[in-house]
């Protein structure tokens, strides 16, 4: 979306998205969903609510208000450029709409319905285009998830891995690979034998196929390959690439943003225990009964397993039956890092620093920043500096030890960012500082409470900014007139925003060299030297208050 927003209030965008859940509701049991194909079904509600937002954050219009115009923009520019989806979602895009829209129009809920549908049906093919120029499928992309979400090696987890909710997630920009990564599993993929390399592409075309089965598994029930021939050419791609050191194991032992090699081991294993635990009181995955089953599954199959821990269980209940239980006969140690998973934090963040020995995440509506140390990679590859702030969702960050981590399964999510603009008072940047300042940047979970600090040094950050001066208003006023400390503090804040406005006029002006006194925003008086303003202010500033205006030396 775009940040600046779309004007409308938060009640009015939450009104939106209520009303988008109606209609998807009534939609999806009407006879336009029914004609559509399984796979568009399967697609539909991610479609309509991320055309819905678009269309709200930069057309500023709703899909009952919107025109072909507005439709047109967000189907053929931002929504290709925005989703970080298979490729094979694109092509759902248009029939999806057209049966919407259709849809609208039999209700009268949009007067255009039935031309709007026949809009969108022929923007299909660039709807596709524009999505493929994005950055689409490939057999070296699909290999490099095979390479992570296979399990062929037990660092099951050794990456940011995207969203592997969604079947295959494989994407060159969602893998976060590099250009040396890219060009070294080209280099081994041109290495393989004719037949893994068939292998592969038989794979690799079945998967992008919309007509095929959804699950990954059940895809070896429709090729002519079997899952153990799949593992035995995925095989042959990894030893091609175990020469160099393009693609990395979990750990880093030189880059102090990233755990050390044993570290991310060793916490992959410790998670990897869980997960099965949580499968095994739910039943999540039937297929999978042990830790070496687990770490063979592919990461779509891991998912649900995942989600079910934080967003369907009890999950601090969950954490401590599996210490109390230690069904994967751990170590005491190993047991009590665990039991500090229960601090653990889950919500939308954005990543909003790179810094020496960690990156900061800040969760927006606390707000609260957290020092996060990757597993894998180190975040700046996966978020390049200059393409920060990164709204990233589905983030879990833990503990461990004495530092923190995300799980792996973080994915970047643009849209957030225009909805964090109408939901909070301010920017991110401004939310950042604020964090910063309460609270510091937490270092471990749970955080620390927010640090006891002086009013003074309350007042001179509500007074830092004018961003600051006008959302903290009600604080300033209260404490400016707490004592004549805080009322000095006050004015020379005030005083110092006010000189730089003032060295830009002088200097318009012409003017020479001066010293200038600035009292509530006010010249109050100038002189050609320091102790000449000084000796006006005792003659006209009240009893008391003679410190209180600042002093400017303009220098042109």
């Amino acid at each position: 979306m775009d940040p600046s927003g779309s004007g409308r209030s938060d009640q009015q965008y939450e009104s939106m998205l209520d009303r988008v859940d109606t209609l998807l509701s009534t939609f999806t049991d009407s006879d336009h969903f029914a004609d559509l194909t399984r796979h568009q079904q399967q697609e539909a509600t991610f479609v309509v609510e991320g055309v819905a937002e678009l269309l709200y954050g930069y057309e500023d219009t709703t899909l009952e208000e919107c025109d072909r115009s507005s439709l047109e923009t967000v189907c053929t520019r931002i929504y290709p450029a925005k989703m970080s989806v298979e490729p094979d979602h694109f092509g759902a895009v248009g029939p999806v709409l057209a049966a919407f829209f259709r849809f609208l129009g039999d209700r009268d809920y949009h007067m255009d319905g039935e031309d709007l549908a026949a809009h969108v049906e022929g923007l299909r093919d660039d709807i596709v285009t524009a999505a493929a120029d994005s950055g689409t499928g490939s057999l070296a992309t699909s290999t490099a998830m095979g390479a992570v979400d296979s399990g062929v090696s037990p660092e099951f987890m050794s990456g940011d891995m995207g969203d592997p909710s969604v079947e295959p997630d494989i994407g060159m920009s969602e893998l976060g690979l590099t250009p040396d990564e890219t060009a070294a599993l080209d280099d081994a993929l041109d290495a393989l034998s004719p037949e893994s390399r068939e292998t592969l592409e038989t794979v690799t075309e079945a998967l992008l196929d919309p007509t095929m089965p959804a699950s990954q598994e059940a895809v070896f029930d429709v090729v002519d390959v079997t899952r153990e021939e799949y593992q035995a050419a995925m095989d042959e791609a990894l030893a091609n690439l175990q020469d160099g050191d393009a693609f990395r194991g979990p750990g880093n032992d030189q880059d102090p943003s990233v755990l050390d090699t044993d570290q991310a081991e060793w916490f992959l294993e410790l998670y990897g225990r869980l997960l099965v635990y949580v499968n095994s009181r739910f039943d999540v995955v039937p297929e999978i009964d042990s830790y070496e089953e687990f770490s063979t599954a592919f990461l779509d199959e891991i998912r649900p397993i995942r989600d079910r821990l934080y967003h369907e269980a009890d999950t601090e209940a969950i954490i401590t039956e599996f210490v109390t239980e230690n069904p994967a006969g751990l170590s005491e140690s190993a047991l009590s890092q665990v039991e500090e998973w229960i601090a653990y934090e889950t919500d939308e963040f954005a990543v909003v620093e790179h810094r020496e020995r960690d990156t900061v995440f800040l969760d927006p509506e606390q707000p609260r920043a957290f020092a996060v140390t990757a597993v894998h990679d180190p975040y700046p590859e996966k978020f390049p500096p200059a393409e920060l702030p990164m709204p990233v969702a589905d983030v879990v960050l833990l503990p461990f030890e004495d530092t923190i981590v995300s799980d792996g399964w973080l994915r970047p999510d643009p849209i957030l960012l225009g909805a964090w603009d109408m939901l909070l008072d301010t920017d991110l940047d401004a939310t950042d500082e604020e964090a910063r300042h309460r609270y510091g940047v937490a270092a471990t979970l749970p955080p620390e409470d927010e640090p006891d600090r002086s009013d003074a040094e309350k007042l001179r950050f509500y007074t830092k900014n004018k961003e600051n001066r006008e959302r903290f208003a009600e604080e300033i006023n209260r404490l400016k007139n707490e004592s004549e400390e805080l009322a000095r503090i006050y004015h020379q804040q005030i005083g110092k925003g006010r000189a730089r406005s003032l060295g830009r006029e002088f200097r318009e002006m012409g003017l020479d060299e001066a010293y200038v006194a600035i009292y509530d925003g006010q010249v109050v008086a100038t002189a050609p030297t320091e102790s000449a303003v000084r000796d006006t202010l005792s003659d006209i500033m009240p009893d008391g208050t003679t410190d209180h205006p600042y002093i400017y030396h303009y220098d042109p």
